[in-house]
């Protein structure tokens, strides 16, 4: 007879870190206030933007931004993960839902889900030269609008006017990072800090793609969605 195994324990398996880095909360600020955690090392996921339900499994969008660790490559890996044994490579400065997680119990995971969250402004100085392009970005590229520009693209009678509204979002986001990097030097990896995925690269999931044309990025549109590509929360 086959006994019924009770889990109590983590086995380090490191398959909660391959589905994606941590999102921060208020109680991570320490992390980054001595360095553990630097800008480098974070994405944000902006409101609007298509992430996993943790409960439905389908892509939702976000109801407010989310501060992450960023994952390595293409992937959502956490960064910090290493393959070898299975092991973090922070472990001892671990953020706050890395420290509540257990695959056999989530209800404190739950429990903080979405709640008390970090956002870019609380992590840079007010006074930062990055925050006006943060906030052109955020007011001229919003992404609350997202699902129903995605959802227009399937509707036959809507679909141009959506490719038109999308693209001029893909361009304005565009041109403003161009302006922002001229201007301040900063790196790719800061660059999806302070603003994010490029549009066009969350367009892409969706089956739409982009080409360039006398400058200007253009849209077409194939209906598909690689849902293995989206953030988890």
């Amino acid at each position: 007879m086959t006994e019924n195994i009770i889990k109590t324990e983590c086995d380090c398996c490191g398959i909660c870190c391959t589905k994606g880095g941590p999102a921060l909360h208020y109680d991570d600020s320490a992390l980054l206030q001595d360095n553990f955690l630097t800008a480098e090392y974070l994405i944000t996921i902006r409101k609007g933007e298509p992430v996993l339900s943790l409960s439905t499994g389908n892509p939702e969008p976000t109801q407010s931004e989310i501060v992450k660790i960023k994952g390595r490559g293409a992937e959502w890996t956490c960064l910090f993960f290493q393959e070898k044994g299975a092991k973090c490579t922070i472990y001892e400065h671990r953020p706050l839902e890395c420290s509540l997680l257990k695959c056999w119990e989530t209800a404190d995971l739950e429990n903080v889900s979405g709640r008390n969250l970090l956002s870019r402004y609380d992590i840079i100085p007010p006074h930062d030269p990055i925050i006006p392009f943060i906030k052109a970005i955020d007011e001229k590229c919003s992404l609350e609008n997202l699902a129903q520009h995605l959802s227009a693209l399937n509707r036959e009678n809507s679909r141009q006017q959506a490719v038109n509204e999308l693209t001029s979002l893909v361009n304005t986001d565009l041109a403003i990072r161009s302006q922002a990097i001229a201007e301040l030097h900063f790196s790719l990896d800061l660059e999806l800090f302070f603003f994010g995925r490029p549009l066009f690269k969350i367009l892409n999931q969706f089956g739409v793609e982009t080409h360039e044309i006398n400058g200007i990025c253009c849209l077409s549109v194939t209906p598909f969605l690689s849902s293995t590509s989206l953030a988890n929360p």
